[in-house]
Formats: structure tokens, C-alpha cells, sequence
């Protein structure tokens, strides 16, 4: 089963999608990040912007992951020369199912942990300020 589906699929994310994977290590480093900051269960002032510019990032960064792998699809079928190399044009078809592939998966994936991430992040970005103020109250 060496060159069965699944090996060419993971073969794909490093030889042909490089690009969402390392999309994906980035969105795991905000993943990370964001739990040893809800792990702490500490308000959020004015001051930690990074966790919040964090936050928004991830949030942001999971509906990337649909146009990454659109954008795989089209930089596949567009290379695909079906002059004489029937075989290279299959290889390049396999190469844009897999880019759209690879972006569903990660999509969802992210989003499922956006989902159980978000109840712990949404009071710790809405808890008023240490001293006493919400962000909202102008000074």
C-alpha cells in the first residue's frame, strides 16, 4: 500500500502544498499560545494587545485556509499540459484535489478547536480592566 491514497495525500502536504502547512505550524503556534494564556485565567489589559492581536489572527487565519487551498487547485490545474504527458496531467489533477483537500481538513480542524477555545478566550478578552474600567469607558 506504499503508494495507496493516503501516502500520496501526506506526501503532497510537503512536496506540493508547503505553503498550508506552514500555514497550519502557524496557526498551531497561535493555538498554543492562546491556551497557556486562557490556562492562566488572568484579565486581559489594554497593555497584552499580543494575545488579543493573537486571538483575532487564529479567528482570521481559519477561513485562510479554504483560499490556500483554492489557490492550490488553480496553481495546478494552470501548470497541467495536456499536449502529450497524459500521466503528468493526472499527477497535476491528483496535486489540485489535494491542495483543496488539505484546506478543508485544516478548516475544519481549526475551527473545531476555535470552538472549544472560544468560551475560555471571550471573558478573558471582555473582563473589565484591573483598575476598575472597561476598555469601552473613555476617559
Amino acid at each position: 500500500m506504499e503508494n495507496g491514497f493516503w501516502h500520496k495525500l501526506w506526501g503532497s502536504i510537503i512536496a506540493e502544498n508547503t505553503y498550508i502547512l506552514i500555514w497550519a505550524i502557524c496557526m498551531a503556534v497561535f493555538c498554543v499560545i492562546l491556551i497557556v494564556r486562557v490556562r492562566s485565567q488572568q484579565p486581559l489589559g489594554k497593555k497584552d494587545i499580543f494575545t488579543r492581536i493573537f486571538y483575532e489572527v487564529f479567528q482570521t487565519g481559519i477561513s485562510i485556509f479554504p483560499l490556500l487551498g483554492m489557490f492550490g487547485t488553480v496553481k495546478a490545474l494552470l501548470s497541467m499540459d495536456f499536449t502529450n504527458d497524459l500521466a503528468g496531467a493526472q499527477l497535476r489533477f491528483f496535486d489540485a484535489l489535494t491542495s483543496t483537500a488539505w484546506g478543508i481538513i485544516f478548516a475544519v480542524l481549526f475551527k473545531v478547536v476555535n470552538a472549544v477555545l472560544a468560551p475560555f478566550m471571550e471573558p478573558l478578552l471582555e473582563q473589565p480592566q484591573p483598575d476598575g474600567k472597561s476598555e469601552e469607558d473613555p476617559e
